[in-house]
């Protein structure tokens, strides 16, 4: 049984990622210089796509594999995510060659959903672990560039300075860890909106947040290029 609460953040998530990527998407076309996705409000709407997208890869994580961890699914899902992270690394060489994507969304999913496993069984200590990281972060005794300051001091040519996409994994994998202890609330369990009904269209993107993911900007921006030609 599907729960209607995840479906719906998934979907959210989804929409809010696309129109925030067309936004951006029209800045480098020179329709407009907002400063996105650094300037003020910018940042935080990108903050809550991420929130959204990690609580549901500890959710997901959850009701996959909290009674015993299915090695084959598990590893199987790992590998989609790696072959759609490296193709979004190579179109990310292509398009932005000086700000390319070496730890985006894709990247870190695949990491953290490794290091939330331990934790899967253990909701409270989920809580716990990704409350000291968000402490630790604030309080500046983690330090979000950790590990690729280690790249950065032995070859510090080797990435962007400034990479697009950019998703640290101190403090974020906090919020996947939160996702771990949310799916094992009782309220959370009960599904909170499952009375709202939806067309399965406009959940379809919720259930298949992969490849929305990966073909969305291709789109986008071969949208807008056909635009202006069009235009022109």
């Amino acid at each position: 049984m599907r729960n209607t609460t995840v479906d719906l953040m998934r979907t959210l998530a989804i929409v809010l990622m696309v129109v925030f990527h067309f936004i951006y998407d029209l800045r480098t076309f020179g329709y407009h210089q907002w400063d996105i996705p650094d300037g003020p409000g910018w940042k935080h709407f990108r903050y809550v796509i991420l929130t959204l997208f990690f609580l549901c890869v500890g959710i997901g994580l959850v009701y996959a594999h909290s009674k015993v961890i299915h090695w084959q699914k598990f590893w199987k899902r790992e590998l989609q995510v790696i072959v759609g992270a490296l193709l979004v690394t190579a179109m990310s060489l292509v398009m932005f060659p000086a700000n390319w994507i070496y730890f985006g969304v894709l990247h870190f999913i695949v990491v953290a959903s490794v290091l939330a496993l331990p934790l899967l069984r253990y909701p409270t200590i989920a809580l716990a672990s990704a409350l000291v990281v968000i402490a630790g972060y604030n309080m500046g005794w983690l330090k979000s560039y950790w590990p690729f300051h280690f790249i950065h001091q032995i070859w510090p040519d080797v990435l962007p300075s400034y990479a697009n996409d950019w998703v640290p994994l101190i403090p974020w994998v906090a919020v996947v860890w939160l996702g771990v202890w949310l799916a094992q609330q009782p309220w959370f369990i009960r599904d909170p909106l499952k009375q709202i009904q939806l067309p399965d269209w406009a959940q379809w993107p919720g259930r298949h947040s992969l490849i929305v993911y990966l073909v969305h900007q291709p789109l986008l921006v071969g949208g807008l290029h056909v635009w202006r030609w069009l235009v022109q």
